[in-house]
């Protein structure tokens, strides 16, 4: 999984060069309300771990990181969180066979006929990876990260700038 997520990090930093503007009509777009009314149904249910961090709280540490960065490309790096509002961690391994069925079920209903931007598959575990290219190709936004396999969803919503993106990749 350790792999598929350095991978992860690389096509995130990349997608934003290649990914055609008007890859994603509206249709396409990923419910966000969708989904957080799906973490919020299954929050109180026993072996769900829910973090979740707003607008507030990514502030304060998208500061105390960019105060610790110990280089200004390490700073740039964080910059490409300035216009997320929310992100959420799920991990349900523990939810118990039935729980975790119900909740793969609901959420691949909601991506079911979503932008798909990429899958990767990795030791029996598939890394489905959705999100939103603005009109312009400007950004990429409410990113969403699915591995059912691994029991886990993890949920970038706002948007990415390409060009925070492409300059990473330039680093």
């Amino acid at each position: 999984m350790k792999n598929i997520i350095s991978i992860l990090l690389l096509a995130v930093m990349t997608m934003g060069i290649t990914v055609p503007a008007k890859a994603v009509t509206d249709t396409r777009k990923v419910d966000a309300q969708a989904v957080i009314d799906l973490i919020k149904e299954y929050k109180v249910q026993e072996g769900f771990e829910i973090v979740s961090v707003g607008g507030l709280g990514l502030g304060l540490v998208r500061m105390i990181a960019k105060a610790s960065a110990d280089s200004p490309e390490d700073r740039e790096m964080l910059d490409i969180l300035d216009n997320l509002n929310k992100i959420i961690v799920v991990e349900y391994e523990d939810a118990g066979q039935s729980g975790r069925d119900s909740f793969n079920r609901k959420m691949e209903g909601i991506l079911e006929g979503r932008e798909k931007i990429m899958e990767i598959k990795d030791e029996g575990e598939t890394l489905n990876l959705y999100g939103t290219s603005a009109d312009d190709g400007s950004s990429i936004e409410d990113i969403i990260l699915y591995v059912p396999e691994d029991h886990t969803l993890i949920c970038l919503f706002g948007s990415i700038s390409s060009q925070k993106i492409a300059d990473i990749v330039k680093m």
